[in-house]
């Protein structure tokens, strides 16, 4: 008996649909249909377990066919991503609001659809099992609004990719909210951008990350600019005088880990300050990496690739570090070199055939693996040796990859 879970596509291109078949038959029963009331009869006597609904349909378009199937007790819970290149706000919003859990720009980034998918799939089983609760349905509920939320502060993905041309970001919650985030910054000589990972998951972590992404705006408003050398101690401030103004003790061990690097592409120099986490750098050399003006040898090597590991500081973001200094790194960047920016997520995951932890050795060796393509294409790669490891286990905690070719 095959216990495939089954999504249907809707789109009146049969080319998109032949596309999301052959990239999700492996895993799933994917059912294609080329308009909306084709999808509506195929829906009178099948039930999936995700709908992927594209907006723009000759006769009757995707927002039509989301209204029927709100309007339809039996349907109504299906979870229904909407796949579109109508970009505008207003068709996102309206979408939204009349029940579509997500939204998909097109062309599709299949590893981002692959995930809300996951996403929508896990949600459902949590709706399932609280159904009957209704005070707890109504918490849910609010959590993925608040995710909604949380990914809107986020740096917007377009902006991301004119500040960073040559990147790929993967960003897998471990719940509907994340405890990871990013930001970015640029002014005409320099490039910002930082790394976090709040302490714990959930919603206590999503809170701290939506008080460092409003701290590190305030610091950047009328076009201040944030230097590596004093982001950590203005933040580790800020987190010791919001957490510790009451006698509560739980969370005066509240903060974030984090790094975050300065980059000057007229110059080739990269400043770097990390509070337990190191930036891993990719370069075409053999030769050793120029750090502070001193040397750093490679820590693993691959043909013509060599991988270096620059350290941050042992301190975190918060009450503990609120008056420590960070060290600043100098390195000498060359062009086409290849930074990889990454919370301790992946390194935590349990899987594989005996169940541990996957570890930082294996994560840099698939990094070196996949430098023969271009920065944009490891993604994919990435995130399906990620799911390979993982298998069926949970996974363990919030996870972000940031790679960036200088």
């Amino acid at each position: 008996m095959d216990n495939k879970r089954t999504i249907l596509s809707v789109d009146d291109s049969p080319i998109n649909n032949k596309l999301i078949e052959a990239y999700f038959r492996r895993d799933y029963i994917v059912i294609s249909k080329e308009g909306g009331q084709q999808a509506l009869d195929w829906l009178n006597d099948n039930i999936p377990d995700v709908i992927l609904l594209d907006i723009m349909m000759p006769v009757m378009d995707g927002i039509e066919v989301l209204e029927k199937i709100q309007l339809n007790e039996r349907l109504k819970e299906i979870p229904v991503i909407m796949v579109s290149a109508k970009t505008e706000m207003e068709s996102i919003k309206a979408t939204l609001s009349l029940g579509a859990q997500d939204y998909v720009k097109k062309p599709i980034d299949f590893t981002e659809l692959q995930t809300k998918v996951l996403i929508a799939f896990q949600i459902n089983e949590q709706k399932q099992e609280i159904s009957k609760y209704k005070s707890y349905y109504d918490i849910h509920q609010g959590m993925i609004h608040a995710g909604r939320i949380q990914r809107s502060i986020l740096p917007d993905a377009e902006n991301f990719r004119r500040l960073f041309s040559k990147s790929f970001i993967i960003n897998l919650p471990k719940h509907v909210v994340s405890g990871d985030f990013y930001w970015i910054q640029q002014n005409f000589h320099k490039k910002n951008i930082g790394l976090f990972d709040c302490t714990g998951h959930g919603v206590p972590a999503a809170m701290l990350t939506v008080m460092g992404q409003m701290e590190l705006h305030t610091l950047s408003q009328n076009g201040n600019e944030i230097s590596a050398e004093h982001v950590f101690p203005l933040l580790s401030q800020k987190f010791s005088r919001i957490l510790n103004t009451s006698s509560d003790t739980y969370t005066q061990y509240d903060g974030m880990d984090g790094l975050f690097c300065s980059i000057y592409p007229q110059e080739h120099i990269l400043e770097f300050v990390g509070a337990k986490r190191s930036l891993v750098l990719i370069r075409k050399t053999s030769a050793p990496l120029k750090c502070n003006n001193e040397t750093i040898e490679a820590k693993d090597s691959s043909g013509e690739y060599s991988l270096f590991e620059i350290q941050g500081d042992r301190n975190s973001i918060g009450k503990e570090s609120e008056f420590a200094e960070f060290t600043i790194k100098k390195v000498e960047t060359q062009v086409g070199d290849r930074i990889f920016l990454y919370t301790d997520g992946i390194t935590d995951q349990l899987g594989g055939q005996q169940l541990k932890t996957l570890k930082k050795k294996q994560f840099y060796d698939k990094l070196l693996t996949v430098q023969s393509k271009s920065i944009n294409l490891q993604k994919s790669d990435i995130f399906n040796w990620f799911e390979s490891w993982k298998e069926n286990n949970e996974q363990t905690d919030d996870i972000l990859i940031i790679g960036i070719e200088l």
